[in-house]
């Protein structure tokens, strides 16, 4: 399944906020962010085109990134919002890649799609949940099932 334009997972180059005091860069391999951690891209109008977050992030190198109980929201131009969540994910600054071996859950205003591991290539703006597939398609505005 392409996920196509619901993750603009890493369209721009990121901040990174943890706590109150950003981190210098690069990171340190083993080096964490324990209390939580935000990424954010703004695009060159000013506004926030997607926000990552979650409870710690590991540096495994100083291009990649283990990030852990993660919560993604991406912001459209029309106001909609798509909402992905993992337990753990990986993130390759330097290729813009995002993998995860672990349950995903990606939610928009009219479906809520799920699956297991998940491949997300920004540079392509292609992503790909691997296996265990369900989407259920809701009402307007996410009020209920179609039926």
């Amino acid at each position: 399944m392409h996920i196509g334009r619901s993750l603009l997972f890493l369209a721009l180059p990121c901040t990174l906020a943890a706590a109150e005091d950003p981190p210098a860069a690069p990171q340190e391999p083993g080096s964490e962010l324990r209390d939580g951690f935000t990424f954010n891209s703004t695009r060159k109008d000013g506004k926030i085109e997607w926000k990552v977050a979650g409870s710690s992030a590991t540096f495994l190198s100083p291009e990649t990134i283990e990030l852990k109980n993660v919560r993604a929201i991406f912001f459209s131009d029309d106001g909609t919002n798509t909402v992905a969540t993992t337990d753990k994910a990986v993130l390759d600054k330097e290729t813009r890649r995002l993998k995860t071996d672990e349950f995903v859950t990606i939610a928009t205003e009219n479906s809520v799609t799920t699956g297991t591991g998940m491949d997300w290539d920004h540079e392509r703006k292609r992503g790909a949940l691997r296996k265990d597939v369900k989407v259920i398609f809701t009402g307007t505005g996410g009020k209920g099932a179609i039926r």
